[in-house]
C-alpha cells in the first residue's frame, strides 16, 4: 500500500510547493487555476479550498473567498485556517460581530495561532478595546517575538492609551530590526512630539509619506524642482505646500513668516487651503499666498517643503515655537460686518469638529447636550461658531439653551476671525476653530481627550507652548466629558460673579 501511495504523495506535495510558491511570488490568478484544476478530482481536500479561498480574498473577489471558506468547513467544521478566513472576510466587509464570531472559534480550534491571534487584536484595537488588544498583542508575542505586525499594533494601542515607554520601547525594538519600518518611526516621532522631544521627534515625522509607509496618511506631490533639506537659502526662493487639515496649516504657518529672517530665503511662497488664503496674506514675511488647487502647475522655484516638515529645523533656536501669538488678526471691516450684541461675557461655541477625521469619535462632543451646565451660568451670550457638522443643532438647540448661531453664514476664516476678536472666551474641542482663536491669543479653552490625545498636545500638561492663551481640559474616558465640562461651569461662575 505505501508503495502504491508513495507517487501521489510526491505528487500532492510537489503541487502544495506550486501553490504556495506562486502565491508567494503575487500570481494568485495563476495559483488558483492550479487549485481549481486540482480540486475537480478531489473537491474535498481541505488544504486546496482554503488557498483556493485566500487566492479569491488577495484578488478582492471576496464573494467567492466566502464561498471556498464556508465548504472547507462543511467538510470540517473546526478548520482554524477557514474560520479565520471567514472572520477577515468579515472584517474587510464592516461585519465586526462576525468577524470576532470566527475569530474566537478559530482560537478554540488552535489556541496557539499567531496569525489570527493578531487579525483578532487588529478588530478590537479598531472598536477601541483598547486592553483587550493589548492582551491578543502580547498573546502572539509571547509564542512568535518577531512577529512584527503584532508587535507595531501593540506599540500603537500602547501609544493611544498613553503607556508611552512601552509603545516607544516597542517600536525601537522594531526599527533595530527593520530599519526601514518607516509606519514605525512615524508613529515614534509623534510619541517624542508629544513627550517634548523635538529634534529626533521631527525629523522620524517626515516618514508619514514615505512610499513604502502602508499607513501614510500624507501624499507629497512632485515638483520638478528640488525638496528643501536645509540648505542655505540665502538668495534663494522657496514654495512651502500645505498639507493635513485646517488647523495644522494655522497652527504650523508661523514657520513659514521665518524663513527670510532666520534662514535667509529671498522670497516665500505659501501655498494653503482656499478657506484660508485672505487669512494668510497677514503674516508677515511670506511674498505669495497661492490658493491649494490639485493639478494646477506651480511657478519653479529654487526649493521647496512640506509645511510640517518646517519646524524640525527650527529645533535648535531659542524660540523653537514662535512667533509667539497673536499671528493673525481680526480685519475691522470684517468685524463691521459681525457685529454681535453689547454687554454680558461672550463665549464662543465649537463642540464637533469634522466627521471625516479618523479620530473624530475622541475629539467630538456627541452633542450641545453635553455642554447643558455651561448654560446655568448667568450673564453669558453664548456664540455658535460651529461650521459644517452640529450646525443644524446650533439652530434648533435642545429645550433650554440659548445661543447665537453663527457659524452656518460663515464663508471663510476672515469671518470667524472677525467674530472670535469680539469674544472674551472661546470653548473648542480639537479643530481648527480653537487653533484660530490660540492664534489670535484670544483665551481659548479647548477639549481633548486623554487617550487618542493628538500628538501636538504635550503629555500631561494643561497649557501648550504653541498658543499661550489656550488651556487644555482633558477627558478620561472612563469618566466622560462631565468631570472637564462642569470645572468649565465653575471657572465661568467666577468669571461674571
Amino acid at each position: 500500500m505505501k508503495g502504491k501511495r508513495a507517487p501521489q504523495d510526491k505528487s500532492q506535495a510537489a503541487l502544495r510547493q506550486a501553490v504556495t510558491g506562486l502565491m508567494e511570488s503575487g500570481k494568485y490568478q495563476e495559483a488558483l487555476k492550479k487549485i481549481q484544476s486540482r480540486l475537480l478530482f478531489g473537491p474535498k481536500d481541505i488544504w486546496l479550498i482554503v488557498e483556493a479561498a485566500r487566492c479569491c480574498r488577495r484578488l478582492d473577489r471576496k464573494d467567492d473567498a466566502a464561498r471556498y471558506y464556508t465548504q472547507a468547513l462543511s467538510i470540517a467544521p473546526n478548520d482554524a485556517g477557514a474560520l479565520n478566513g471567514l472572520g477577515l472576510i468579515h472584517y474587510e466587509r464592516g461585519n465586526n460581530e462576525e468577524a470576532e464570531k470566527y475569530y474566537r472559534r478559530a482560537l478554540r480550534a488552535i489556541a496557539n495561532y499567531p496569525a489570527c491571534r493578531n487579525n483578532y487584536g487588529i478588530l478590537l484595537h479598531k472598536l477601541d478595546r483598547f486592553e483587550e488588544a493589548v492582551e491578543q498583542y502580547e498573546a502572539v508575542l509571547a509564542e512568535a517575538p518577531n512577529y512584527h505586525d503584532a508587535r507595531y499594533g501593540l506599540a500603537s494601542v500602547f501609544a493611544q492609551i498613553k503607556r508611552f515607554d512601552e509603545a516607544e520601547a516597542h517600536l525601537r525594538y522594531l526599527l533595530a530590526h527593520q530599519p526601514e519600518d518607516t509606519r514605525s518611526s512615524t508613529v515614534l516621532g509623534m510619541i517624542l512630539i508629544q513627550r517634548g522631544r523635538y529634534e529626533e521627534g521631527w525629523k522620524l515625522y517626515r516618514d508619514r509619506y514615505a512610499q513604502n509607509n502602508i499607513y501614510r496618511f500624507v501624499n507629497r506631490p512632485a515638483f520638478s524642482f528640488p525638496y528643501w533639506q536645509g540648505e542655505d537659502l540665502h538668495g534663494k526662493t522657496i514654495m512651502v505646500h500645505r498639507e493635513q487639515g485646517l488647523g495644522d496649516e494655522i497652527q504650523f504657518s508661523r514657520y513659514v513668516s521665518r524663513l527670510k529672517q532666520e534662514k535667509g530665503a529671498a522670497a516665500v511662497c505659501l501655498v494653503c487651503s482656499r478657506a484660508l488664503v485672505s487669512l494668510m496674506r497677514q503674516l508677515p514675511g511670506i511674498d505669495n499666498v497661492i490658493e491649494y488647487a490639485p493639478g494646477k502647475p506651480l511657478p519653479v522655484f529654487d526649493y521647496w517643503i512640506m509645511l510640517l516638515d518646517l519646524p524640525f529645523y527650527f529645533t535648535d533656536s531659542p524660540t523653537p515655537f514662535a512667533i509667539t501669538p497673536p499671528c493673525f488678526s481680526a480685519d475691522p471691516q470684517a468685524v463691521a460686518r459681525w457685529p454681535l450684541p453689547p454687554g454680558k461675557l461672550r463665549v464662543g461655541l465649537v463642540w464637533k469638529g469634522s466627521v471625516g477625521h479618523n479620530k473624530d469619535r475622541f475629539r467630538s462632543l456627541p452633542g450641545l447636550e453635553t455642554l447643558r451646565p455651561l448654560f446655568s451660568v448667568p450673564g453669558i451670550q453664548w456664540v455658535s461658531l460651529q461650521k459644517g457638522a452640529g450646525e443644524e443643532e446650533a439652530l434648533n438647540p435642545p429645550s433650554g439653551i440659548a445661543l447665537l448661531a453663527l457659524g452656518h453664514l460663515v464663508q471663510d476664516y476672515i469671518d470667524t476671525a472677525a467674530i472670535i476678536a469680539q469674544l472674551d472666551l472661546v470653548i473648542s474641542v480639537d479643530t481648527s476653530v480653537a487653533h484660530l482663536a490660540g492664534a489670535l491669543n484670544k483665551p481659548c479653552w479647548t477639549l481633548v481627550s486623554a487617550i487618542c490625545t493628538d500628538w501636538r498636545w504635550l503629555e500631561g500638561q494643561d497649557t501648550t507652548p504653541w498658543y499661550p492663551s489656550m488651556r487644555l481640559l482633558r477627558c478620561d474616558p472612563k469618566e466622560g466629558w462631565t468631570p472637564p465640562v462642569l470645572r468649565m461651569r465653575d471657572a465661568l461662575m467666577s468669571m461674571v460673579e
